[in-house]
């Protein structure tokens, strides 16, 4: 595997390897097809030489906090730059106070976050806390965070956000999953699934449902993308919707209940909630 993705999750290029071995008698093409799966999955998301631009970032923001550690505004500064390295979050960076208000708006306080394939998301919580406090950056009775899961399958990724989550007082909680196989046991008030399922379902069909009605949450954030990441709609507000709507109506959400749903950007949110048992 080339050095572009000696830092993802070995086990999920384990698993990608075994499964594409069945389909490819060469090796050449089993490995070409790998690369493939692993680009659709990561490598399509992530800019050259990001992770060594966020570490240098997180670097001078560490350093900066020795010397004056109430200094929110660089805080909310280098969150910006850290989402702007990743095509996602760069693509939902103007619209994080839509994002977090919409949430906000159905939940009861929040402690505890589970982001499932969080990619560079974690480094959008001062803009979490900004729209808890009426973008002020501070916690409010809306917002208490006192731990906040994250998964990925970059390791560097996960280095980042430990120590981007020191930087705001938070326990380190990032790990690298394959969550095609995988359902995170941490329990917590709401988990995030940002443009999860489509990469999921493309692996395994049912994957992203069966995580998502598995996890150990009250509430919980779907959303996905209504653009490629060239911009193109193709279809994908449609498509995307009959998706959801069908696997709400078989059941495939399990105990979740659609409490609302939003277009923010080129994301459709739908927020869900455990049925009462």
């Amino acid at each position: 595997m080339t050095k572009k993705y000696a830092s993802v999750h070995q086990p999920l290029i384990a698993r990608l390897q075994l499964e594409t071995e069945k389909g490819h008698k060469k090796s050449a093409d089993c490995t070409k097809a790998v690369k493939s799966k692993l680009h659709q999955l990561y490598g399509a998301y992530t800019q050259d030489n990001a992770h060594k631009k966020a570490a240098a970032a997180i670097t001078m923001l560490e350093q900066c906090l020795e010397r004056d550690n109430s200094n929110t505004s660089l805080i909310l500064d280098t969150a910006t730059s850290l989402l702007s390295l990743h095509a996602s979050t760069k693509e939902r960076l103007p619209y994080y106070a839509q994002f977090y208000e919409f949430i906000l708006s159905h939940t009861d306080p929040v402690e505890s976050i589970l982001d499932i394939g969080c990619g560079y998301n974690p480094f959008s919580i001062p803009y979490l806390l900004a729209a808890a406090n009426d973008l002020q950056l501070c916690p409010t009775t809306a917002v208490n965070l006192k731990s906040y899961h994250a998964y990925d399958i970059d390791t560097r990724v996960a280095i980042l956000i430990n120590r981007f989550c020191v930087c705001l007082g938070l326990p380190s909680l990032a790990l690298c999953e394959d969550l095609a196989v995988y359902t995170p046991n941490a329990q917590a008030d709401i988990a995030l699934m940002c443009k999860l399922i489509p990469v999921l379902e493309a692996q395994a069909p049912g994957s992203g449902y069966k995580l998502a009605r598995e996890l150990n949450t009250r509430y919980l954030l779907i959303t996905y993308p209504l653009k490629s990441l060239g911009g193109r709609e193709k279809g994908m507000s449609k498509h995307y919707t009959a998706a959801f709507e069908k696997a709400m109506a078989s059941g495939e959400l399990g105990k979740f209940m659609l409490l609302g749903h939003k277009y923010v950007g080129n994301e459709i949110l739908y927020m869900l909630e455990a049925k009462a048992t």
